[in-house]
């Protein structure tokens, strides 16, 4: 890490030693998401590339109306500026969609004038359905960073004057400790974002539930019990200190799959209450949508489990309750571990896709399933697991 911020050592370690010695970094349980907070409506958005815009737009339309999403981000690398078009959006406009334009600076280029003429000719039409501008950047030389000062404070102005939310920097690293930093420089220019974003990518190619071996130096992520959740709790407190109190998060495929590691990685992504919105891709997204169409507006009730190689997450609204499971370090256990045999045959079971499972059939492994039952059902709880040796802690009653 210490190589990516080679060309600023000496301010980078300064400023990220001093958020290591404040207040800022010191959680109780920072590890495990809070209990008993509700998902926002509207907290799914769609990610759409320029691809998706030109191939499959009857698809999108559909998407957004099957599944009652009013938010997209329009993704904009800078090296393909001059193939967007404001038009794409029009398919879109009379289904009540907002709009985030996203630049991605993925070079040093310099685009400056490309991106403002795209500002100023999809502002000239379209300006009612754009709810924000972000800018992310995604390198981290000198030449990046002072590309992407100059970037942001020409988008920063022009949002101003047409009175639309700016958002960024949605670091691709997601590294709270460099987001200190940029926003400090951004406040220093009185240029700070209405919407903090963080791209979160990176988090899906390893086991989301994991402590951090390594988190700016070796051995602090075990220290300080570093993990997803964690990061984004200290990612809010950061924003909160310069008082952004909206976060949105964002993930695009790497490699046009959802894997068992995306599908958990959601989940936990809800359950951290840290989130005002997050975007998934448009391709590819079946088990996500499964998410989208169940989950906002219910209550994270909690974790059933902590410290134990297996998550068991429950959610609960007025219609239904529903338990995520999935097992870590590739096991596989059988649910009757868990649950009496009453509960998981009166449970309607779903496999990562949304599709319902026999009930005799299924087991507890890596990938996902959900075990969803009516609001008033109660669900009598194994205290402790048979056959399992896992030195589980805190385990959480069900109501």
């Amino acid at each position: 890490m210490f190589k990516k911020f080679s060309f600023f050592n000496r301010a980078f370690l300064r400023n990220a030693f001093l958020l290591i010695l404040s207040p800022k970094l010191f959680f109780n349980h920072g590890h495990i998401p809070p209990k008993n907070h509700k998902i926002p409506n509207c907290f799914f958005g769609l990610s759409l590339t320029i691809e998706d815009l030109i191939e499959d737009p009857i698809g999108v339309v559909e998407m957004c109306r099957q599944h009652k999403i009013r938010d997209v981000t329009l993704l904009i690398p800078s090296n393909r500026i001059s193939e967007f078009s404001a038009t794409f959006m029009e398919d879109l406009i009379g289904h009540d969609i907002k709009f985030n334009l996203k630049l991605v600076l993925i070079n040093e280029e310099d685009i400056y004038l490309q991106w403002r003429e795209l500002l100023d000719l999809t502002l000239l039409g379209y300006q009612a359905h754009i709810a924000s501008i972000e800018i992310e950047m995604t390198s981290f030389t000198r030449k990046a960073l002072h590309k992407f000062l100059n970037i942001w404070t020409m988008t920063f102005n022009i949002a101003r004057l047409k009175k639309i939310k700016v958002a960024g920097p949605s670091i691709p690293s997601f590294s709270p400790f460099f987001n200190d930093m940029v926003f400090k420089l951004l406040k220093d220019k009185y240029q700070l974002p209405d919407i903090h974003t963080i791209n979160l990518t990176n988090e899906m190619d390893k086991e989301p539930e994991l402590i951090y071996a390594n988190f700016l130096i070796p051995k602090f992520g075990k220290l300080f019990k570093f993990n997803l959740i964690k990061k984004l709790a200290l990612v809010q407190r950061i924003a909160e200190s310069f008082n952004i109190k909206t976060i949105y998060g964002a993930i695009e495929l790497k490699r046009h799959e959802i894997t068992s590691y995306t599908l958990r990685a959601i989940s936990l992504l809800i359950a951290s209450g840290r989130l005002t919105k997050l975007y998934v891709p448009y391709r590819n997204v079946e088990g996500i949508l499964f998410l989208v169409d169940r989950m906002e507006g219910m209550t994270y009730l909690g974790s059933l489990f902590h410290d134990a190689s297996f998550e068991i997450h429950h959610f609960k609204n007025e219609k239904e309750q529903m338990h995520a499971i999935w097992a870590r370090d590739d096991k596989t256990l059988n649910p009757e571990n868990f649950y009496h045999i009453e509960d998981i045959y009166s449970a309607k079971i779903f496999d990562s896709h949304g599709d319902i499972i026999d009930r005799n059939e299924f087991k507890i492994t890596d990938t996902p399933i959900y075990l969803v039952w009516r609001s008033m059902d109660p669900i009598t709880f194994i205290d402790t697991p048979k056959a399992l040796d896992l030195n589980v802690t805190h385990i959480m009653a069900l109501s």
